[in-house]
């Protein structure tokens, strides 16, 4: 994932930490991240739960927290899709990472369209910024220019190539997904359509 100019910086997958019945596993990222040395980072911290799962809040923050052994991250962002069952463990585990953070680093969060449009569970989680994600929708697909009612969720974006959409906002970060390996074609083909 990158995320296009206009942006601070460079997203990173740091770990997926995955939650079943009472036990937490994790994937750490294993391929070397070479960017410049001034490069402001964000690492992103993917959460996947097999329900039900009984996993501390307080358990899955320290694990989550080791994304900030990572050089130069200044935001730290949560990929997690919550369940409406799972909802008050995500606002207990945000505010539990929150509470351990440095003061200076920015804790955010990807959201899903749902959250972004209908629903207003996102407000007061201590984030300050919700990414809505326009990919993997199903049959309910939404155009990114519809209007997304919760504050949280107005400055930025996430795209897949497999999935392109245009006409993207103008004003909103881009986060952009890509189902294979990276190369540079692709990273350019992206910029000059994220630039017109």
């Amino acid at each position: 994932m990158f995320i296009v100019p206009r942006s601070t910086g460079v997203a990173f997958l740091a770990e997926t930490i995955s939650l079943t019945d009472d036990k937490l596993s994790n994937r750490p990222r294993l391929q070397p991240l070479r960017v410049p040395a001034e490069t402001r980072l964000m690492a992103v911290v993917r959460i996947e739960s097999r329900k039900p799962h009984r996993v501390p809040a307080t358990q899955v923050a320290v694990e989550v927290l080791r994304a900030m052994e990572w050089p130069r991250v200044a935001v730290l962002q949560i990929d997690y899709d919550a369940t409406l069952s799972e909802r008050g463990f995500y606002r207990d585990l945000l505010t539990e990472i929150r509470h351990r953070l440095p003061p200076a680093v920015l804790l955010e969060m990807t959201a899903l369209v749902s959250w972004c449009s209908g629903d207003d569970w996102l407000r007061g989680l201590p984030v300050v910024d919700a990414v809505p994600m326009f990919f993997r929708m199903g049959v309910d697909q939404h155009a990114v220019t519809e209007q997304l009612r919760e504050p949280l969720c107005q400055s930025g974006i996430g795209i897949s190539t497999d999935e392109y959409f245009r006409e993207i906002p103008r004003h909103r970060r881009v986060f952009v997904f890509h189902p294979r390996s990276w190369t540079e074609s692709d990273y350019r083909a992206i910029l000059r359509e994220q630039m017109k």
